[in-house]
Parts: C-alpha cells; sequence; structure tokens
C-alpha cells in the first residue's frame, strides 16, 4: 500500500519542550499552568475551564473522565495519557503532540487543531463535532475504529497506517485531506471523502464504499437488448 504523508511532509511545527528545563507538577492547576512537568499522576475526572496549558508536558497521567471546557493546550506534549470517556468541549490544540494517547470514548466538541500530531493513539468510540483544523493535523498509527465525525472541517489533516474501520462520517469536509496509507474499506460516509487525496491501490476501497453506500445494483449477466417491435 501506498505510504501516506510524513509530518516533515505537512510542514508540522513540533513543540519544541524539552522536560528537563520543565518545573515539576503534581498537583492540579487552578489556573493557568506554564513550563510544567507533570508525570505518574491520577487526575481523573479533572474539571478545568477557561484556562491556557503553555509549553507542558504530560506523561502517564489519568485523565479519564476528565471535563474541560474552553481549556487551550499551546506548545504541549501528552505522551501516555489517558483521555478515555473525557468531556471536551472548545479545546484549542496549537503546536501539540499526542503520543501513546488514549482517547477512547473522548467526546470532542468546537475544538480547534493547529500543528498537531496523534501517534499511536486510541480514538476508538469518539465523538468529535465541529472540529476544525486551521493548520495541518496529522494522525499516524492511530486507531479511529467506531468512531463518529460529524461536521469537522479536516482539510488540512492527513492520515497515515490508521485504523478506519466502522470511522462514521457525517457532513464532514475532508477535500484536501491526505488519507494515503490507510485501508478504507470500512469507513462509512463517502460523500464527506470529497476531494480527498487517495493512492491508486485505494481505488477499490471507495468503489467498494460507493457500491455499498449508494446501494447500487452490480451485476455480472450481459446487456440484452430486445430489438423494436
Amino acid at each position: 500500500m501506498e505510504t501516506g504523508v510524513e509530518r516533515e511532509d505537512q510542514g508540522i511545527a513540533p513543540p519544541g519542550i524539552d522536560p528537563r528545563d520543565l518545573d515539576p507538577v503534581t498537583e492540579p492547576p487552578l489556573d493557568d499552568l506554564t513550563d510544567a512537568y507533570v508525570t505518574d499522576v491520577d487526575w481523573a475526572g479533572l474539571e478545568l475551564a477557561g484556562i491556557r496549558l503553555t509549553r507542558c508536558y504530560l506523561t502517564d497521567v489519568e485523565l479519564s473522565e476528565a471535563d474541560w471546557r474552553n481549556v487551550r493546550l499551546t506548545e504541549c506534549v501528552l505522551e501516555r495519557v489517558d483521555l478515555s470517556s473525557a468531556y471536551l468541549r472548545g479545546l484549542t490544540m496549537d503546536r501539540c503532540e499526542l503520543i501513546g494517547c488514549r482517547l477512547t470514548g473522548a467526546q470532542l466538541f468546537d475544538g480547534v487543531l493547529r500543528d498537531v500530531t496523534f501517534e499511536a493513539c486510541r480514538l476508538d468510540f469518539a465523538v468529535w463535532e465541529s472540529v476544525i483544523a486551521k493548520g495541518p493535523v496529522s494522525w499516524i498509527g492511530s486507531n479511529l475504529s467506531k468512531a463518529s465525525l460529524t461536521r469537522c472541517q479536516l482539510t488540512t489533516a492527513a492520515f497515515s497506517d490508521c485504523r478506519l474501520s466502522d470511522l462514521e462520517l457525517i457532513d464532514c469536509d475532508l477535500e484536501g485531506a491526505d488519507l494515503r496509507g490507510n485501508d478504507l474499506a470500512g469507513i462509512n460516509g463517502v460523500p464527506s471523502l470529497y476531494g480527498a487525496r487517495i493512492g491508486r491501490d485505494q481505488l477499490a476501497d471507495i468503489a467498494a464504499l460507493a457500491v455499498r453506500d449508494l446501494n447500487l445494483d452490480v451485476t455480472a449477466d450481459p446487456i440484452s437488448f430486445r430489438a423494436a417491435q
């Protein structure tokens, strides 16, 4: 299968932070958090509203069932962070990397992404609605099976070596998005793929999706014409 686009080719600006240069933090933030290194803490169910996390490195942090509203992450790295079943509304991520994170069943509404990379992340059963990519966004080796994306604008997105089985796309805009290097056979929502970039080896997948979604009657019977009487 043709390989997908590399993050360097997308021009994604990395966070460029070193945890050794950051201040250790163990208590959940009550206000804006800057230059913080957070590791091996349990912040499950953490509620945040209207705060900023800037130049923060989070690793092995438990944030399942977190409730974040209008939170902004800038130049942050999240590594092996558990955000499963989190509720995220109005989340903005700018120059962020998520590596080996779990977002199973996470709900993201009205989010904005710019220069964001999801690598080896689990987003299965996630629900995203009205999420906008305002810059390059990359999913690499991630699991989006049974996820649901509704009215998302992901024209600058790229997916590479991702699991997309039963991924549901509803009224999304992926024109210009790069889908090379993925098995597209299980996607639901062919109209949302309008204008996306694919490889020649994916044409059979797209044809099968069109047959299914358009309820086409494919037959091998020869065409016969009756002579006019």
